[in-house]
């Protein structure tokens, strides 16, 4: 089923057919669409977005697409994106991604779709066995067998594993501190998030002589506090959404694992990513991008690493269905958009961004009203 067309829509086609977008006015759109000021922030803000929000998705897709695509000179782009002169356009291009434009655009062009894929595939393929203890931990629970007791003779086999559990169950945002690793599962973390920490943990050791330590560090912190931070989303933001808690708690520690996959040092465009990741701040945008150029989205990368390793199929549906409304190719319901909005939250802080002002303008349109205290305590 295909999206309808929405006023997010017409403003889209608005600055699309201005010369310079950059400089379209939100009263010039409201004039162009026949609609008063106040309609037109009401009917945007039912559509869970503001001008504000629109226009700058739209200038930094733009961007970076007529880069890839090869179908825009730079000098055009620079006019576009409303900059007086093309070498402001380069230095503020290259504060952001670390890499002149041209670069960018030769970088896209190394390897091909195909190639591309079939690489990855590679790649995910000859990643490590998962450890004993996790593999124990996924198929019992698998099995319906798995539980609190099960669990801690499971992780005791494993000292590591239980030292990280015991640290991570330390930490403030996890309440009380546990004195045994009994108390760590059963008051601070959970028989299902322990399950789901052992596969990030292993997914860490598999690929840290493989991608940047810093992406990989941020990353997997990212996909350590998404637990905590659906509990706080659900609780602090008021949440009226009746979730699956087990699978959607699945789908956001999982949910960014394949940026780790698309940034390991053998894959094609890995060089790609890495300034990708660095200037794009957009987990939609990001993966509108790599669509293009590689054929393959995070949600898609994320799909192929866990099917490899037998994670529950529910999580690659999921996972699957978020990519089809990622590409617009199904409209979202309310569920759809508060998980791929917790997903953004995380893709930020798995990426170490400062500026959270765009999320916060998206939560306020989502009704989150308690938005602010959760950043404070998870981003912060």
């Amino acid at each position: 089923m295909k999206k309808i067309l929405l006023l997010t829509e017409a403003v889209n086609s608005l600055l699309t057919k201005s010369a310079v977008p950059a400089t379209l006015t939100i009263e010039q759109c409201a004039a162009e669409l026949t609609m008063s000021m106040t309609s037109f922030r009401r009917k945007l803000s039912q559509e869970d977005t503001t001008f504000k929000l629109i226009q700058q998705k739209y200038l930094n897709e733009l961007c970076v697409h007529d880069l890839l695509t090869q179908h825009v000179s730079i000098d055009t782009l620079v006019v576009k994106l409303g900059y007086s002169e093309r070498a402001t356009f380069e230095r503020a291009f290259r504060h952001k991604f670390g890499i002149t434009p041209s670069k960018f655009r030769e970088l896209s062009l190394v390897g091909n779709d195909k190639n591309n894929q079939q690489n990855l595939s590679i790649i995910a393929k000859n990643l490590p066995p998962l450890p004993d203890s996790c593999r124990q931990l996924i198929g019992e629970k698998d099995q319906d067998s798995l539980d609190l007791q099960r669990v801690i003779e499971i992780v005791a086999k494993d000292p590591i594993f239980t030292g990280r559990l015991m640290g991570l169950a330390s930490k403030a945002i996890y309440g009380k501190t546990p004195i045994n690793i009994q108390e760590a599962v059963s008051r601070s973390l959970g028989i299902n998030t322990v399950v789901n920490l052992a596969v990030i943990y292993s997914v860490k050791d598999a690929l840290v002589a493989h991608v940047d330590q810093n992406i990989i560090n941020q990353c997997t912190n990212a996909f350590l506090t998404a637990p905590k931070f659906f509990q706080l989303m659900r609780k602090s933001a008021g949440i009226s959404i009746k979730f699956d808690n087990d699978l959607i708690e699945q789908v956001l520690v999982f949910g960014l694992l394949g940026l780790l996959l698309l940034c390991h040092k053998d894959a094609v465009k890995h060089q790609l990513m890495l300034h990708s990741l660095q200037g794009i701040d957009d987990l939609h945008s990001l993966n509108h991008h790599i669509n293009d150029s590689m054929n393959i989205s995070v949600y898609a990368a994320s799909s192929l690493m866990l099917s490899l390793w037998h994670i529950d199929a529910s999580v690659i549906k999921q996972l699957n269905h978020l990519d089809k409304v990622s590409k617009l190719e199904l409209k979202a319901n309310k569920q759809d958009e508060l998980v791929l909005f917790m997903l953004s939250c995380l893709y930020a802080l798995a990426t170490g961004r400062k500026d959270y002002s765009e999320l916060e303008q998206k939560a306020e349109v989502l009704n989150l009203d308690g938005f602010s205290e959760i950043k404070a305590n998870i981003f912060y």
